[in-house]
């Protein structure tokens, strides 16, 4: 594997995989596809999963990260999906956010065009989200959920959830010291 610079900035994925998230069992929670697998997220009434991530020792710290929901209809049916991504920063040794962040979106980024197409594999951006002072470690608590009911959501079908996950910029093949990005 060829060494990079400190000043060169890679992109790697922080995952969350549809099956690594367990609904536990509420009514907001969507259910599993147990045909194709993944999560369904009904066009009825908000449904909710929860997912919590560290960021990585390969992380460029401060940079912007992109977080995106990678999903499918499940009918040709026409009409769009609006998700919503709300998260709080929970950094080592302070606070979390007292309140959530909340980021929506009801189109497919360039390459993944929603046609209408069963089964077809599209993805949804949140944009991207500054992180200025944040650091390798820090936690991201993060609910995400499809809301029928806004007027991007006009899609009459299941939303097949494949996967949430983050693009972040990489600066190293890990960190110098266990807990902090500098010099050990």
């Amino acid at each position: 594997m060829p060494e990079h610079s400190r000043n060169v900035k890679l992109w790697d994925d922080l995952r969350a995989p549809a099956s690594a998230i367990n609904p536990q069992g509420q009514a907001s929670d969507p259910d599993v596809d147990t045909v194709n697998g993944g999560l369904l997220f009904g066009s009825g009434t908000p449904e909710i999963v929860f997912v919590q991530m560290q960021f990585p020792h390969t992380w460029a710290e401060g940079t912007y990260i992109v977080p995106h929901v990678h999903w499918q209809k499940t009918t040709s049916a026409s009409g769009g999906v609006a998700w919503r991504m709300e998260y709080k920063w929970v950094p080592i040794g302070e606070v979390m956010d007292a309140t959530w962040t909340e980021l929506n979106t009801d189109t497919t980024v360039p390459g993944t065009p929603d046609d209408d197409t069963a089964d077809k594999h599209v993805i949804s951006s949140f944009g991207r989200v500054q992180t200025p002072n944040k650091k390798i470690s820090d936690m991201l608590l993060i609910k995400v959920s499809r809301q029928p009911g806004e007027a991007g959501d006009t899609y009459a079908a299941d939303a097949r959830f494949l996967e949430f996950d983050i693009h972040y910029q990489v600066n190293s093949i890990g960190s110098d010291a266990e807990f902090v990005k500098g010099t050990s």
